[in-house]
């Protein structure tokens, strides 16, 4: 059976089928694509888990390209072509949605969550943790680079069965966990949210209750914004994107 990413990957070539990319950004944080059709779309660079060197290609991805090409990236384990592919997918998937199928509910109103609850965290995105640290029973965060404060993320498989809400970071499509870590949770009230989250309802398994992502509102801003090592504060500051969520049960 194909993976979660895998399956993105097939759903936008089908949807983005006569388009092609006409451009793109590899930031210090985040990638962006532009379409033929005038959409972007962003992931997450896992700069952390670049190999050293001041060339990282011999050959670089030419443009223009057919986005069924350029979205074979994707099938190439490294941090920037699979931000790629996660990139130009999000183009086209994220701006398939109206404005009526988004909710206005975050993500701690979705999940329910109260004092007694034991909450996963995949990926330590700072904002989030720290309204949470003190108001649940316990908080679990899992990370690549473990430290004090951290489980590392090869402990996800055991001690997410542990939890009563888990949260995952969009991320986990970029290191290809994401099927590991949704096949390891003990309960339905599961979150998958961050700019690189595709927001494809139908590629997740039922104990996801809802997804979050970023629909691009300025094209040409979000491309600005990433070619000068902007992040997704800069995206969201500066208008160019806004966070939506899919309530999916």
């Amino acid at each position: 059976m194909n993976s979660i990413f895998d399956r993105v990957l097939e759903i936008a070539k089908e949807y983005g089928k006569n388009m092609a990319v006409i451009d793109y950004v590899i930031g210090t944080g985040m990638t962006a694509v532009r379409l033929s059709s005038g959409n972007v779309g962003v992931a997450h660079l896992l700069r952390e888990e670049l190999p050293p060197g001041c060339t990282l290609f011999d050959e670089l991805f030419e443009t223009p390209c057919p986005l069924y090409e350029f979205l074979k990236l994707g099938n190439v384990h490294h941090p920037i072509t699979v931000s790629l592919a996660l990139a130009a997918a999000n183009a086209v998937l994220n701006n398939r949605l109206k404005e009526q199928d988004y909710s206005e509910l975050d993500i701690f109103e979705i999940l329910n969550l109260k004092r007694s609850d034991t909450v996963g965290f995949i990926g330590d995105f700072k904002p989030l943790t720290s309204k949470l640290r003190g108001k649940v029973e316990k908080l679990m965060i899992f990370e690549r680079h473990a430290s004090e404060d951290y489980l590392p993320d090869w402990a996800a498989p055991w001690k997410l069965r542990e939890c009563s809400a888990v949260i995952i970071t969009g991320t986990a499509f970029m290191n290809r966990t994401i099927d590991t870590i949704l096949n390891s949770v003990n309960t339905d009230r599961v979150v998958v949210f961050g700019p690189s989250t595709p927001l494809v309802p139908e590629v997740y398994p039922e104990v996801v209750k809802a997804i979050g992502g970023a629909k691009i509102m300025d094209p040409e801003l979000t491309m600005k914004v990433a070619s000068r090592a902007g992040g997704t504060k800069n995206l969201y500051r500066l208008k160019a994107a806004k966070k939506v969520t899919l309530i999916l049960k």
